[in-house]
């Protein structure tokens, strides 16, 4: 690509079965993704690079490393330089939630991310108004569902600041 900026990234965790890869591939715009899209668990780790216009109008990759919900316990090994964190959360699954708050809340508390690039910013779907009292930067609260469509475009703006252009 010519006048290539750095590549950006992108960290996406969640609890298992929260819809991670289906998110993400929505976001990367793969057809298919509707009610009947079923992907199977990720074990171990996905990369989605997505290529964005920023703008000051030079292209940019956004690097989006998916880890599986099973790995939550490797979680801190991927922090490292991460500028942006994707917190997906199935917000249907009420049992899910609360696990969901304490996986958020520590990974919040990592020492990693205070030395890392990242400025604290979060996709969340939960418990929203205390968790910006607790933080010194508000993280962005963003709904997007890939079945839907609701949200994409939003999310796609968060990442990039940017819209996509083809590869």
């Amino acid at each position: 690509m010519d006048d290539l900026e750095k590549k950006i990234p992108v960290l996406c965790v969640g609890p298992k079965g929260s819809g991670k890869t289906t998110l993400l591939k929505k976001v990367q715009q793969a057809e298919g993704i509707d009610y009947t899209y079923s992907p199977v668990p990720t074990i171990g780790t996905n990369i989605y690079d997505i290529n964005y216009v920023n703008k000051q109008g030079k292209k940019q990759v956004l690097s989006i490393r998916e880890i599986g919900g099973e790995m939550v316990t490797l979680w801190n090994n991927y922090l490292e330089g991460v500028e942006k964190v994707i917190f997906v959360v199935d917000t249907s699954n009420l049992c899910q939630i609360s696990a969901a708050a304490v996986m958020l809340y520590t990974l919040l508390a990592e020492p990693k991310l205070r030395r890392s690039k990242m400025r604290n910013e979060a996709l969340l779907m939960l418990q929203y108004s205390r968790l910006c009292s607790d933080l010194v930067n508000v993280p962005a609260l963003l709904e997007a569902s890939p079945l839907t469509n609701t949200g994409i475009d939003a999310l796609r703006a968060f990442l990039g600041d940017a819209k996509k252009v083809d590869a």
